[in-house]
């Protein structure tokens, strides 16, 4: 399981609803600014008075490339201005889902206007300096962010038990290959009158009540089909369902992309293709999938998301 990493705000609740998603979930928990407070022995507004906080920051630049050779999984609360330097954002990244929690200025001011211990808020009026760096840090927030979890009108137990499911979801990719984009016009005889567009809305409904997160795919190159192969093995995803369409045939290089990524890889055809033409009964991709389903129409796409399930199960 991927680490979950909560980004956000001062004051948006990382460290109360990270406790608790680490308890639901059985994981253990770091906290990445009481971290820096052990390590120094003093408190980060006794950090940034003594030595400022670009030292600060470079202490949560050291600490992040130590969370990142953790081998068991974390929930991470991380300060607020730690995806101020990219190269924190990207380690973390590596392994984690990053989670913003996202709350507005008086959210923020409710739950931190009393507290002193702020070094940034220290002078000045706090809620202009607040909506201030709010504003500067949103940008960062939203770049990063793979969920964005409003926190608003939610308590921590909410919050934590609604993220907790979320961070659980598998997440599978739907990847069609060359001419799938013209279903719905081509040989309607063979692949029926629904467009692909149709299709996807139809697996993505489906999929969301298996507890899937799915994000659909298409290309008629087989470069791009390649690239997202491989991105999807740097994006940690746990399942595919894959119509590599022609290239089921002939493309080694498809191929070898499956066989790399080391994901399970359920491969799919609309069409029966050991009824078809010849040159279509051979598949070169089936080797290196962990099944292959044809014959069914679109059903077969809802076929492979139950296979997925049970693959990903077990």
């Amino acid at each position: 399981m991927k680490n979950i990493v909560l980004i956000g705000f001062m004051g948006c609740g990382k460290t109360s609803i990270g406790k608790k998603i680490a308890e639901i979930l059985n994981m253990d928990f770091v906290d990445t600014d009481e971290k820096i407070i052990q390590k120094m022995g003093m408190s980060i507004n006794e950090i940034f008075k003594k030595y400022g906080e670009e030292y600060f920051r470079e202490l949560e630049s050291m600490l992040c490339e130590q969370i990142a050779e953790s081998k068991v999984p974390l929930v991470i609360a991380t300060g607020g201005g730690i995806i101020k330097n990219s190269d924190n954002a990207e380690l973390l990244k590596e392994n984690g889902k990053f989670i913003y929690l996202e709350a507005n200025a008086d959210k923020i001011y409710e739950n931190i206007g009393d507290d002193d211990t702020r070094p940034l808020l220290m002078g000045g009026d706090k809620r202009i300096t607040i909506e201030r760096l709010l504003d500067e840090r949103i940008p960062m927030y939203y770049e990063y962010a793979d969920i964005i979890f409003n926190t608003n009108d939610k308590n921590v137990e909410e919050c934590a038990e609604e993220l907790a499911e979320i961070a659980m979801k598998k997440s599978i990719r739907l990847v069609n290959g060359p001419n799938l984009n013209f279903t719905g016009i081509r040989e309607k005889g063979i692949y029926g009158s629904r467009t692909l567009s149709d299709i996807e809305d139809t697996v993505m409904e489906k999929a969301e009540k298996l507890g899937f997160e799915i994000e659909c795919f298409q290309s008629n190159y087989e470069g791009e089909i390649i690239d997202y192969l491989q991105k999807c093995y740097f994006d940690g995803i746990d399942g595919i369902i894959l119509n590599p369409g022609a290239y089921t045939h002939y493309s080694y290089a498809v191929r070898d992309a499956i066989a790399s990524v080391s994901i399970p890889v359920v491969e799919v055809h609309m069409s029966n293709i050991h009824k078809r033409e010849e040159f279509r009964h051979t598949s070169v991709t089936a080797p290196v999938c962990e099944g292959q389903i044809c014959g069914f129409g679109e059903f077969g796409y809802i076929m492979a998301l139950y296979a997925l399930k049970n693959l990903l199960e077990k």
